[in-house]
């Protein structure tokens, strides 16, 4: 059967924050987020449309494993049962590649040692570990369907799964944003955010942002806030997401 062998390149997205408005700032806001490289997979289109999706057994194996280990509640808002991720582990166990022959339900848009992202149906689901000093990894799903949030946190050890509160690993970042002088006036303007919507950066390594960019602006909450987004670092001894900086991050104009 004739193949023909295509390139996709995969725009992996990690937008850096900013602090106020300084040269300066941003430059330091930048030097701790880790450059993310554009990510690329080959991927072989056979006649009937089916995509051979190259993904190395030994490479990946940690995260394969993990995503095993996941209760169903980890993936919110579709249906990848443990029957079909058997199937799908074993298949690249066997030939470091999968078939994908519905890529409009579920399509690989990358997978790496420390995180994997999917596209599902009409929104995308993905998976990101962290380890730590004990050889045990923190696990997170982020789910984007109507809305961005973590579908599960976990702690992964001798193979065996259980279950953490997101708040044990962040603490309260909606509690964290606020000024320490957060006056009555700012209660009220929270009146119509009472439930902003955050977005979850889980891309990097070491390193998470999140934000509300689109909801709590600079121009309206300057004198409520201390910024609309947090840098965390993965400290591995303690196990948790330690705040590196609360900062101001611009609404995209795009």
């Amino acid at each position: 059967m004739k193949k023909i062998v295509i390139i996709l390149s995969v725009f992996v997205l990690f937008v850096s924050g900013y602090g106020q408005t300084t040269q300066k700032q941003v430059e330091t806001i930048n030097e701790i987020i880790t450059e993310q490289k554009d990510e690329v997979s080959e991927t072989i289109v056979e006649e009937n449309g089916d995509r051979k999706i190259e993904v190395n057994y030994n490479s990946n194996k940690e995260l394969l494993d993990i995503i095993l280990l996941l209760p169903d509640f980890a993936f919110a808002t579709w249906n990848w049962k443990i029957e079909d991720r058997k199937k799908w582990y074993n298949e690249i166990k066997s030939n470091n590649f999968w078939i994908d022959k519905d890529t409009m339900f579920f399509n690989q848009i990358y997978f790496k040692p420390n995180t994997a992202f999917f596209q599902i149906v009409d929104g995308s689901w993905s998976v990101s570990i962290y380890e730590t000093s004990d050889k045990s990894f923190i696990v997170i799903t982020n789910d984007i369907t109507m809305g961005d949030f973590i579908s599960g946190t976990f702690e992964v050890k001798d193979n065996k799964i259980r279950e953490l509160s997101f708040q044990s690993l962040f603490g309260n970042y909606r509690e964290e944003i606020k000024l320490d002088n957060f006056a009555q006036e700012c209660e009220e303007k929270f009146i119509d955010f009472e439930d902003p919507i955050f977005t979850f950066d889980l891309s990097d390594k070491n390193i998470v942002e999140i934000a509300s960019s689109w909801y709590l602006t600079k121009e309206e909450f300057v004198d409520c806030l201390k910024g609309n987004a947090i840098l965390y670092k993965f400290d591995p001894n303690t196990k948790k997401f330690e705040i590196d900086r609360i900062y101001w991050k611009p609404k995209r104009t795009n």
